[in-house]
């Protein structure tokens, strides 16, 4: 998984007013693939942690084929937000 530097700052902002240490990605069966999703919750023990473009990443241990993965920041009319650019979407 590759975290973005425009995608870094809006984590490190939002980490910050949160008082949480870093993000985990969770997966669940979805109709194309696994659907992934972002939270802070803590690292579970048989989560996977690493450090990605400075941010603290825990991998849920059913997450596999992160590597094609692209944490990005996208700005609409609405604001700012984070998109995870990579992932399957067919449904």
């Amino acid at each position: 998984m590759k975290i973005t530097d425009g995608a870094k700052e809006l984590l490190e902002n939002f980490l910050n007013e949160k008082g949480a240490e870093g993000i985990r990605l969770t997966a669940t069966a979805g109709c194309c693939g696994p659907q992934f999703a972002l939270t802070l919750d803590a690292p579970q023990e048989s989560d996977t942690i690493q450090t990605i473009n400075g941010i603290k990443v825990a991998f849920d241990s059913k997450v596999t084929g992160t590597e094609e993965l692209t944490l990005d920041k996208e700005e609409n009319e609405d604001g700012s937000g984070l998109v995870l650019l990579g992932a399957s979407n067919c449904c």
